[in-house]
């Protein structure tokens, strides 16, 4: 049956694509561009940075600050905390992929790797604080609420993420330690893995971006629901279009975080194609995201009814929104201070406890 529907969904897209080649040309051309100008330079970096911290020991000393947390909270092993906290930092698709890297070297076992897919894999600060707050609704407020909904829901989704194959937690014996090797090797190993991902990832992107575009432009939505169907497939450009709508600001900033929280079809593709290879199964990941929009949404809701938010109709200026993305810039660049410096006093006291 799978097999089946598979065939008749590709019988079906290649038909789209045959009568509506000139859609097709310039969606893809248009997902080239976004790969080449956001994907690329944004992702990439982030690949090798997280391949190198899992593989050169910075992931060990994450894991040991967070063993009071990971099992008690998520019935995960502590091995799984940096994918957590990169995910957090960095955004999607990096957590999943961090949680690859760390089951492939076999510090998970699969459930935990399941379990911890679920609640791993979220949006980063600048694109909720700087993007969606302060250059599409045009208050960085707004961006601070969605993101505090954003990590709240993310560890509500991981305690009930815990009860996924409960009684299999299984983890390995072997803890997260320095790969033998040196330097170079270790950056050649993480540069060829990381170069696999960006590929995969920007594969996806644009044969899912040109699918979703021509299914969007021919089917007669309404324009709210031309909105929503298109953040569900492409979340970035459609909470764009939510954003633009000529609803309450409270209801555009509600279905935008829900939006958010569930990512959109889109990002669930480059992590189907991250995790192909590893043979995980998806189905606690993809209802965790779910249940991530719903709490989102809904903690978003409360927010704004404790702190009401309005937004000016005049566009902001230069400085005001480039002030936006200076402190989502700031969040991140304090964030990974922070993670540094307890690396360091760990470490600190792990050689004055050995001297």
């Amino acid at each position: 049956m799978k097999k089946t529907a598979l065939n008749v969904l590709t019988v079906i897209i290649t038909a789209f694509m045959i009568f509506f080649p000139e859609k097709s040309i310039l969606y893809s051309k248009q997902a080239l561009g976004i790969c080449y100008e956001i994907i690329i330079p944004s992702l990439f970096p982030f690949f090798v940075c997280s391949g190198i911290l899992v593989y050169s020991g910075f992931a060990k000393t994450l894991s040991t600050l967070f063993r009071p947390v990971m099992k008690p909270l998520f019935n995960v092993s502590e091995n799984g905390a940096s994918a957590f906290v990169l995910g957090i930092i960095s955004g999607y698709p990096l957590g999943a992929v961090t949680a690859c890297q760390l089951y492939e070297g076999a510090y998970l076992s699969k459930s935990e790797a399941e379990r911890l897919l679920a609640f791993c894999n979220n949006s980063g600060p600048l694109f909720i604080l700087g993007a969606v707050g302060t250059a599409m609704f045009k208050n960085p407020k707004i961006g601070i609420i969605l993101y505090i909904s954003h990590i709240i829901s993310a560890v509500l989704v991981g305690i009930l993420a815990g009860f996924y194959q409960k009684d299999k937690f299984c983890a390995p014996k072997s803890r997260i330690t320095n790969v033998d090797g040196s330097p170079s090797e270790i950056f050649s190993k993480v540069l060829a893995n990381s170069i696999n991902s960006i590929l995969t990832v920007c594969g996806a992107i644009i044969f899912f971006f040109t699918v979703s575009g021509i299914v969007i432009g021919i089917m007669p939505f309404s324009p709210p629901l031309n909105a929503f169907f298109s953040a569900l497939l492409e979340f970035t450009g459609g909470i764009k279009r939510i954003s633009l709508l000529p609803l309450s600001l409270n209801l555009r900033v509600i279905i935008s975080s829900f939006c958010v929280g569930f990512a959109g079809l889109c990002v669930h593709i480059q992590v189907m194609a991250v995790t192909a290879r590893y043979g995980l199964s998806l189905k606690p990941y993809i209802f965790g995201k779910f249940l991530h929009g719903i709490f989102s949404a809904v903690l978003t809701y409360f927010f704004l009814r404790l702190f009401p938010q309005t937004v000016s109709v005049f566009k902001m200026r230069g400085a005001a929104l480039s002030g936006g993305f200076y402190f989502s810039s700031m969040y991140v660049i304090f964030s990974a201070c922070a993670v540094l410096l307890i690396y360091f006093v760990t470490l600190f006291m792990h050689n004055k406890r050995d001297a």
